[in-house]
């Protein structure tokens, strides 16, 4: 063989091995982009991004209240940090904490609603000026579902 032949073999072989490790690291990092599910991010998975999918999905073990925002930006009175803080202030003098997610608005420009989900009840929607009134109902569900401790 030829010196010229035995350097493209080389290469050739050099090229297939870091393929074949880096490969299905490659996939995965795909699938995960693709699905959002983080257990399929290589090398990235924590507590706060499982429990952020988990969340999201519906799949989680554990029981929490979620509050579900539906954001018009064009009608809102206040700001999204500030409705954020004012839900968060709530529940926490109740003693419980809350997990607030803002979506865009619904259909026909409705006014910002705020629904309470807590397992599989949904608690809502309220306008945002009178989100206040779902709180009590809210942390009951709650305290209904989640274990005592």
């Amino acid at each position: 063989m030829s010196e010229i032949l035995k350097k493209r073999l080389n290469l050739f072989y050099i090229l297939g091995l870091i393929a074949l490790i880096v490969l299905p690291t490659a996939i995965t990092l795909g699938l995960h982009h693709v699905s959002r599910d983080p257990n399929l991010r290589p090398f990235a998975v924590t507590q706060q991004s499982l429990a952020a999918y988990e969340r999201a999905t519906g799949t989680g073990s554990g029981v929490e209240i979620v509050a579900q925002v539906e954001w018009d930006g064009a009608t809102a009175e206040v700001s999204q940090r500030h409705m954020r803080r004012a839900i968060t202030d709530a529940f926490r003098s109740k003693g419980v904490e809350v997990h607030v997610a803002f979506v865009t608005g619904g259909s026909g420009g409705n006014a910002t609603r705020v629904t309470y989900v807590v397992g599989h009840s949904r608690i809502g929607p309220f306008p945002a000026h009178r989100a206040a009134e779902g709180v009590s109902a809210a942390v009951d569900a709650y305290r209904m579902h989640a274990p005592t401790s």
